[in-house]
């Protein structure tokens, strides 16, 4: 279970101490990771992709390359990265035409895509190569009496026929996980439903707020403690974007949710601390007993 570790753009710069925690974390549950420099961005699956989709291809087929080169499959740390890379690799693969147009840009830098490695986000190499019931054995503090309501994010669900990690219509995966770890998996009734990023990017402010009210007070609702998401922009819009839709809802000013990344829950749950997980860089205090 060897993987080529690709961390994207938003967790190196924005959240240090995911990547930290993916670097130590993934080694000790029998994830051996790989380390490479020369990655560039995925590059982004929303805006990108809609700007320049020749570029899009090209971006991405480098990145594949790359891990072909070493004969390793890749295994991301966040969702939009693998939504790109992913969707990229399998379009490249059931079409020669494409293949050849984006292979003809590859060879102006003297590489070229194959289409022989696999990408998988972290989140699928825990679930297919580890195995939920195998993870139980690596938590040395089960999250006994925590609740937690899991958000898997668009990018991680669809399009299924080629992500192929969970139901996109009823997720389950993320509940199994949390279940592994001790604690307690709240289902809640927008848990489908998109954390707004997008709408953010097209600036739909209030669109956002209404989406992250809605989601925010189902969670609450659900008696959950926390809510967990494996993708780094999520967790952007349920932290910072909580406090700003916040403002304008009372319930979730007096007692906002906190949030984690899920490499922090199953760190906790492998005895390490809060201040070890970095739960100091989070703008909503993560008030949790342990």
């Amino acid at each position: 279970m060897k993987y080529l570790l690709y961390k994207g753009c938003n967790i190196p710069i924005k959240y240090p101490n995911l990547e930290k925690l993916a670097l130590e974390l993934l080694p000790e549950i029998g994830i051996d990771l790989a380390d490479d420099g020369q990655f560039s961005c995925c590059p982004d699956p929303v805006q990108i992709q809609g700007v320049n989709t020749k570029f899009w291809y090209a971006a991405a087929a480098r990145n594949l390359a790359i891990a072909e080169e070493q004969n390793l499959n890749i295994a991301t740390t966040c969702n939009g990265c693998l939504n790109t890379l992913a969707i990229v690799n399998h379009k490249l693969k059931s079409n020669d035409k494409l293949k050849a147009s984006v292979n003809e840009l590859l060879k102006e830098i003297g590489m070229q895509y194959k289409g022989t490695i696999e990408v998988k986000h972290f989140m699928q190499v825990i679930k297919d190569d580890v195995g939920m019931q195998n993870l139980k054995k690596y938590v040395k503090k089960p999250l006994n009496g925590l609740k937690i309501a899991a958000h898997p994010g668009c990018h991680l669900l669809m399009p299924a026929e080629i992500i192929k990690f969970d139901d996109p219509a009823d997720p389950v995966v993320f509940d199994k996980f949390i279940g592994a770890l001790g604690a307690t998996p709240v289902d809640y009734v927008s848990k489908i439903l998109c954390c707004g990023v997008s709408l953010a990017l097209a600036g739909a402010k209030d669109s956002v707020n209404e989406l992250l009210k809605k989601k925010l007070l189902d969670i609450k609702s659900a008696g959950a403690d926390l809510i967990t998401t494996a993708c780094s922009s999520c967790l952007t819009q349920f932290d910072m974007g909580q406090l700003v839709a916040a403002r304008s809802v009372p319930e979730l000013k007096a007692s906002p949710v906190p949030v984690t990344f899920t490499l922090e829950v199953l760190g906790l749950a492998m005895g390490k601390s809060l201040a070890d997980i970095g739960a100091s860089t989070h703008k909503i205090p993560l008030n949790i007993n342990l």
